[in-house]
């Protein structure tokens, strides 16, 4: 009896171990076909699950109402058409936009896309916050087969693709028709210099009631474009230092706003410091002045739109014997981050808001003249008597361009903040003289450009 039990158990283990040992050899087999097929169940469920999955998008961008009602409505054309991607949308005027993208880059939790600037690319490039597109395009993920290279390269840094242009813009000045007919004062003329339009703001301020000549233009960008017309520039190539050796520029740039607020050609700070850079509380939407001579090409859409009435695009004055000093600009680019964890998904949707005809109606250039050939040729026939004017605007200045200034070095953000604050502000309250605000500018200037030797 014993004997037999010990005989049944034997036969029992032999069994299982046989069960056991075909059971490895299926899987065995499962997984060598997987394996010669050229895939793992495993990571073939992952990437269904991933086919599956939601993704979701934090976008960011600085603009007017007009801008973010445009991007709103662009995105949910993209969600219904990718029903799999859920897309957040962060935006916010320029005031405050800066602040708010370092204290997400300094908690590592910056959006997937963000609105970038020219002047603040190489520092966000150079702190490697920002991705390569060009893996995306190379892949043809972001196309950009109908684009030519003069868009691409003002968000090139060191050949690498950083940054994709949102539109071309080009800086000039914004007037009201109607204020010179009723001062009885002819119209600038392309060509016009600064000595022109000194006389020009005054007599409009002396003809009109409760209107100035213009609001005054010692902003950066001007000084910008009055240092390109005298051969300068505002950084040097290397981002060391300023562009510019005698200081006499900026004093003599500065000393143009001191005379016209002086003869009363312009307004005092109080009627345009509230507004700060909101576009539609600007004086000129007002009608509190004739001229505005701080605008991109793409704001006279803003602009026309905050007035209710129609507004015209004109050069910046000329200096004479001078250079030109008008460039095509990238209105905004759209980058990726490094924080990004759907980096793929981002640059697809970047690919849409570059190529979709149909969204491209909709935001119907308002960021600037719109880089893919396709769309800009779509667009010119389907615009208004506003979008005509950019378009016009942006092909007279090439006329009247060199090319742009590479992009701004590190440091270049503070220094501007600095300049807002104790030369271009404290010029308008008459604080400071151009020839203090330049000795100063250069210290302070020089001493944050000197940590990039």
């Amino acid at each position: 009896m014993m004997q037999k039990w010990k005989y049944s158990v034997f036969v029992l283990l032999a069994i299982a171990i046989c069960f056991i040992f075909v059971g490895c050899n299926s899987n065995d087999a499962e997984e060598s076909t997987s394996s010669a097929n050229g895939e793992n169940n495993s990571d073939a469920n992952d990437a269904a699950k991933d086919d599956d999955a939601e993704v979701e998008l934090r976008v960011l961008w600085w603009g007017s109402q007009d801008r973010h009602d445009r991007t709103l409505e662009v995105i949910e054309m993209y969600m219904e058409e990718n029903p799999h991607v859920k897309i957040s949308p962060e935006f916010t005027g320029w005031d405050g936009y800066w602040e708010k993208m370092a204290t997400q880059a300094a908690g590592g939790n910056m959006p997937d896309i963000v609105q970038m600037d020219y002047a603040y690319l190489n520092e966000y490039v150079g702190r490697d916050l920002l991705v390569d597109l060009n893996p995306f395009v190379d892949e043809g993920i972001l196309d950009l087969s109908d684009v030519d290279d003069i868009y691409l390269e003002g968000g090139m840094v060191d050949s690498e693709l950083y940054a994709l242009n949102l539109g071309a813009n080009v800086h000039g000045v914004v007037y009201d028709k109607e204020l010179f007919e009723q001062a009885g004062v002819p119209e600038l003329e392309i060509g016009y210099t600064y000595e022109d339009l000194k006389k020009v703001a005054v007599e409009l301020s002396e003809n009109l009631d409760n209107a100035y000549g213009v609001q005054p233009f010692a902003g950066v960008n001007n000084l910008r474009h009055y240092l390109r017309q005298n051969g300068a520039s505002l950084f040097n190539e290397e981002g060391t230092d300023l562009g510019y050796e005698d200081d006499q520029l900026l004093i003599d740039f500065l000393q143009i706003t001191v005379d016209m607020l002086e003869s009363g050609a312009a307004s005092p700070a109080d009627v345009f410091m509230d507004a700060g850079s909101n576009i539609e509380q600007q004086p000129i939407v007002n009608g509190q002045t004739a001229m505005f001579l701080d605008i991109y090409s793409n704001q006279i859409m803003a602009l026309e739109s905050a007035a209710g009435r129609s507004l015209e695009l004109t050069l910046s004055p000329t200096l004479e014997g001078g250079e030109h000093g008008h460039f095509l600009k990238p209105s905004q680019f759209f980058s990726i981050t490094k924080h990004s964890k759907q980096q793929e998904e981002a640059a697809k949707f970047i690919s849409y808001f570059t190529n979709h005809m149909e969204a491209n109606e909709v935001l119907n250039a308002e960021r600037g003249v719109p880089i893919s050939e396709k769309v800009r040729e779509h667009l010119r026939e389907l615009q208004d008597p506003i979008g005509v004017k950019m378009f016009d605007f942006v092909e007279l200045a090439q006329d009247y361009s060199k090319p742009i200034d590479p992009p701004e070095p590190e440091g270049s953000t503070e220094i501007l903040s600095m300049y807002e604050s104790e030369v271009e502000h404290a010029i308008y309250y008459q604080q400071i003289s151009p020839e203090e605000a330049a000795t100063n500018f250069r210290k302070k200037a020089t001493e944050i450009l000197s940590k990039n030797k």
